[in-house]
């Protein structure tokens, strides 16, 4: 992380110097901050339709597959259960924008809390290589409770010496600002 704080501030103050812009409030305006790093407002897709998005990052040195399922509203009114899986590359991420509402979510499956939701895959991570299975997020996030529509949930897989696996996984919520 220092790393990085490192490398904006030199980019900042060779953008400084060579704009003359005096100070780097005059260079990242309100307004720049919020072109580039999504800004204040709901996450939203054409025709206005709101989303949660969804991602999944890997925080380990390894191929991992994961799972989200989650539970929506169709057209009709009925409650429908839609999974879909990732694979990532070491220290790779995805996003994902689900369309509202989106009354459940988690990592694995909403039906079977126990079964594991991500796998480490170990050789050279295909599917026919042999894999960890991730201890289960085992938890059920739920709309208006842990989550609204515009919001972004993060699912981490990560080393852990904590878990018998070796591996851990996490969410991180990040509230739209309204």
């Amino acid at each position: 992380m220092g790393g990085r704080s490192a490398v904006w501030g030199a980019v900042s103050l060779l953008a400084l110097h060579f704009c003359g812009c005096g100070t780097i409030e005059a260079l990242f305006t309100q307004q720049f901050l919020d072109a580039t790093l999504g800004g204040r407002q709901v996450a939203s897709l054409p025709g206005d339709a709101p989303a949660l998005l969804v991602g999944v990052q890997n925080g380990t040195d390894r191929v991992v597959e994961a799972a989200i399922t989650y539970r929506t509203i169709t057209s009709s009114g009925q409650s429908a259960t839609e999974t879909y899986t990732v694979v990532l590359a070491p220290f790779d991420h995805t996003l994902q924008a689900l369309i509202c509402p989106i009354e459940e979510i988690t990592l694995g499956d909403l039906s079977n809390l126990d079964a594991p939701g991500a796998i480490i895959r170990l050789g050279s991570g295909t599917a026919a290589d042999p894999y960890i299975e991730v201890e289960p997020f085992g938890v059920v996030l739920k709309e208006e409770i842990n989550y609204d529509c515009g919001d972004s949930l993060t699912f981490v897989v990560q080393p852990s010496g904590a878990a018998p696996s070796g591996y851990q996984t996490f969410v991180y919520i990040r509230r739209a600002r309204r």
